[in-house]
């Protein structure tokens, strides 16, 4: 397949360990912000002129987000509010842990429950935050039921099928994304037992049952790694000669702990399974795989899954400082989520929490929040025009207005203002 090419977010000078952090916020200036016109219109459509408004960033357009999981997000006490607070005061976006996971919503053959997922998706959509769906199918067969792989082939198809019709039919229209089969460079199961096209007839049925909903693939150990990256793009253009619809990509990186600014990563002591992987992640390792799969592919990327984890607190705050400040520099990528965050409730343990257990922030907690809560929003005021324009520069995202009208009252009126529609009109009168 042809694969078009794509400009390049790797920028000389990345070779000197203190210049990755300005490159970042310099594209990052250039890629996620725009200059905005607003104009506020009263009464019969009249420009509203010499008006002062409060503006501020209530959601990003680009997707910041953690897994959450149903047990700690349904406590009732004290520990259940610090966990739903902390995602509502930082996230736009949410993923299941494990509750859409087909081994979680049909233990058993035949008796499906849906029910920690649909109220995770409840409070997503309560609280308008997105929902990525993960996942479909899993291709590792240590996280296929026991009865399922007891299956014959003919059993298994109609299986499969049962699950797409149930999973992708019930949240049809409501997810921001699915991960079709989870990993599927690092297990068999379905394609020993289903042939060499069913990771791409998945994905063909998925798009058929629910065809507005972005279908991506997902897998771990691509960061600065080439031949494993290789492998990625061949997958993705093995899935495209297939009739496969592939919308994105997604990359999994649980071993943030080796990210460092001079390829000197120290990581903690101790064996590490395969899908952590050891070598260092230098900057400019980080964004050349990323300008790689999307210079091939052409498609948008997702950090679906992001943990680090380390004894050094410190470290861990600057390390995840660091992919969320290169992957939110890097035009291509449209999303980065955490895997969870919470010192009791992160499947890594405390030592990669971004919140301490009575609910304070750890120093990587407090680091992510700056970001996300001070340095990447926007807020102020401005007074309009003669012609009611108001005229700021800010992040692509959803805007409130507060306008005092005549009579005392605030109005108060949303908008989206991106790079493909920089300009809005706000209706101050009903």
């Amino acid at each position: 397949m042809n694969r078009p090419p794509r400009s390049s977010a790797s920028l000389p000078g990345l070779e000197r360990a203190d210049d990755w952090r300005r490159e970042a916020d310099g594209r990052i200036e250039r890629i996620r912000k725009g200059d905005f016109v607003v104009e506020l219109r009263g009464r019969d459509k009249a420009a509203l002129a010499s008006a002062r408004a409060e503006y501020r960033l209530e959601r990003h357009n680009f997707l910041f987000g953690t897994a959450i999981a149903h047990a700690p997000f349904a406590d009732s006490g004290e520990d259940g509010r610090h966990y739903r607070q902390f995602i509502l005061d930082r996230f736009s976006g949410l993923v299941c842990e494990n509750e859409m996971k087909w081994y979680a919503t049909e233990v058993e053959p035949g008796r499906e429950d849906y029910g920690p997922a649909d109220a995770l998706l409840a409070f997503a959509e309560q609280n308008r935050l997105a929902m990525r769906g993960h996942c479909l199918f899993w291709e590792k067969q240590e996280f296929a039921q026991a009865w399922l792989a007891a299956l014959d082939q003919r059993e298994l198809r109609t299986a499969v099928e049962r699950r797409l019709t149930s999973a992708v039919g019930r949240y049809a229209g409501r997810l921001a994304a699915w991960d079709v089969n989870n990993e599927a460079l690092d297990g068999s199961f379905y394609r020993e037992r289903l042939g060499p096209d069913a990771t791409a007839w998945m994905f063909r049925e998925a798009a058929r049952l629910d065809p507005g909903t972005p279908l991506f693939v997902n897998e771990y150990g691509i960061l600065g790694e080439p031949e494993k990256t290789e492998r990625y793009l061949a997958l993705i253009d093995d899935l495209r000669s297939r009739g496969a619809v592939v919308a994105g990509i997604g990359i999994q990186s649980h071993d943030c702990d080796r990210l460092t600014a001079d390829g000197a990563a120290a990581l903690a002591p101790g064996e590490r399974p395969e899908w952590l992987l050891s070598n260092p992640l230098t900057p400019a390792g980080f964004l050349a795989t990323l300008d790689r799969l999307h210079a091939e592919t052409a498609l948008p990327i997702h950090l679906t899954e992001i943990s680090a984890k380390t004894p050094d607190a410190a470290r861990r705050a600057d390390v995840l400082e660091m992919l969320f400040r290169l992957s939110f520099s890097h035009p291509a990528v449209q999303a980065i989520l955490l895997w969870g965050f919470g010192a009791t409730t992160h499947w890594m343990g405390p030592e990669a929490a971004l919140m301490n257990a009575d609910g304070t922030l750890t120093p990587a907690g407090d680091r992510i929040t700056r970001l996300l809560c001070e340095e990447w929003t926007t807020r102020g005021n401005a007074v309009s025009d003669a012609d009611g324009h108001l005229r700021f520069r800010g992040f692509f995202g959803t805007y409130a207005f507060s306008i005092p009208a005549p009579d005392g009252r605030t109005i108060v009126r949303e908008v989206n203002l991106s790079e493909s529609v920089p300009t809005a009109t706000v209706q101050t009168a009903d």
